[in-house]
């Protein structure tokens, strides 16, 4: 993004890849411009006649991401360098970022390469250490959607088929960078053991990364963001999907502008930042739980009306009261969608998932989980020998009360709360609507 003189960039790294920053910011400076400041992986530029410039970008342990801006120890480390001819630029979390035009005078900041290598190793696992609790989350919350309990919500919704991907997304960005610090650890104690140089990722190596990564995201975002745009039909739209993702970062950035003013001690500023954590988590919950309450207060009853039901408690021959209405869901995703309906009163009452898809692996994965989750419910169903067409498999429980019907692009899980009639009448009956 430029703005007259102004460049914005969008570069990310880590602590252990200051040097590959370095050689942005003297490539950057080469082009004609200067650094101004750093917000998180967002550089600023000004603009200035192409010219030599040398940078130091340096991991300052003692100061803490609890700190203000300008803390003592940042305020001491920043004098000591520009006694050894460096000026000072910004700072962002730990790193703080020097320069000097004049090869002639400066004097290298960092003289101890195993100080600074254990300098680098802490502030970096600060990094890696949240990616890699972040994965696991990640990897956590897919086996939830996707092996515990029924799959047919998430197969049929564009939403949580996005989710999906972006957590699968996550998993593998943060593990490509988890797995890069490690072989960077390696290396560098190897280095260190023979009184080399410590290594550290170049600028070629950085960027190449990068650009994969952010190839990657863009993908995934286009596959998240599409689906809702053009689904009028999710009520958990794109205006919810951005407030949720502003939430949190609303409340970092007023909360960082708040320390910075009033210049607390860390232990103070640490407390604040755990309490905008869960002022963040509150809201986000309260935002989705309203989107969701809205989601299925009516939902369907103004888009998806009875006379759209395949099967309903009157077809076997029971009177539905002009008062009450079946409870009916309908979600529609890119691979597939699911029909809910219960109607019951006192005495009777029928209740029945239709999942359809075009996809055979869909459906198939559908059946499996669906048959595991009722078998963990104390349900094991059976599969029976019926008069229905022999491309139809019927599973049932040993009371006869709850039926999985599956075809080649259909899972249709019935329970029946009413007798009268026989198993052949009722299957035969769901067969003749359903199918």
């Amino acid at each position: 993004m430029r703005i007259k003189d102004i460049k914005i960039t969008l570069f990310s790294y880590l602590p252990y890849e200051c040097v590959a920053v370095e050689e942005y910011l003297e490539e950057m400076a080469k082009r004609g411009w200067l650094l101004q400041s750093v917000k998180g992986y967002l550089f600023k530029f000004k603009r200035i006649e192409p010219k030599k410039i040398k940078y130091s970008v340096d991991v300052l342990y003692e100061a803490s991401i609890f700190d203000c801006k300008d803390s003592n120890a940042a305020l001491e480390y920043r004098e000591y360098c520009k006694a050894a001819g460096w000026n000072y630029v910004c700072q962002t979390g730990k790193i703080q970022i020097f320069y000097t035009d004049d090869d002639r005078k400066n004097i290298s900041i960092h003289t101890d390469e195993e100080e600074k290598y254990k300098s680098v190793l802490k502030a970096s696992l600060n990094n890696v250490g949240w990616q890699f609790i972040l994965t696991l989350i990640l990897i956590l919350d897919l086996y939830m959607f996707l092996f515990n309990g029924s799959i047919d919500y998430v197969l049929a919704s564009d939403l949580m088929i996005s989710s999906m991907l972006i957590m699968l997304a996550l998993i593998f960005i943060n593990s490509i960078e988890i797995i890069s610090f490690f072989i960077w650890v390696i290396k560098a104690k190897g280095h260190l053991k023979e009184n080399k140089f410590m290594p550290y990722n170049n600028y070629k190596q950085l960027r190449i990364k990068n650009i994969f990564k952010n190839t990657y995201i863009l993908i995934i975002l286009l596959v998240y963001l599409v689906p809702l745009i053009f689904n009028n039909d999710d009520r958990f739209n794109i205006s919810f999907l951005l407030i949720i993702m502003c939430i949190p970062l609303i409340i970092e950035f007023c909360i960082e502008i708040f320390i910075n003013r009033k210049r607390y001690s860390r232990k103070t500023n640490m407390a604040i930042h755990i309490g905008s954590v869960i002022v963040s988590i509150y809201l986000i919950f309260t935002v989705v739980g309203i989107s969701l309450i809205w989601s299925i207060t009516g939902l369907q009853q103004s888009k998806f009306t009875t006379k759209k039901i395949s099967l309903r408690l009157s077809d076997f021959g029971y009177k539905e009261k002009k008062d009450t209405i079946p409870n009916i869901n309908f979600d529609k995703s890119i691979l597939a969608q699911r029909t809910e309906y219960y109607y019951g009163n006192e005495n009777n009452n029928l209740s029945y998932t239709i999942f359809h898809s075009q996809y055979s692996w869909v459906i198939e994965f559908d059946e499996n989980r669906l048959l595991r989750t009722l078998k963990k419910y104390g349900r094991d169903l059976k599969l029976e020998n019926t008069n229905l067409p022999s491309n139809i498999k019927v599973y049932s429980d040993s009371n006869k009360k709850i039926f999985v019907l599956v075809s080649k692009d259909k899972v249709v899980e019935i329970t029946k709360g009413f007798s009268g009639i026989s198993e052949n009448e009722f299957l035969n009956k769901a067969y003749k609507n359903i199918f």
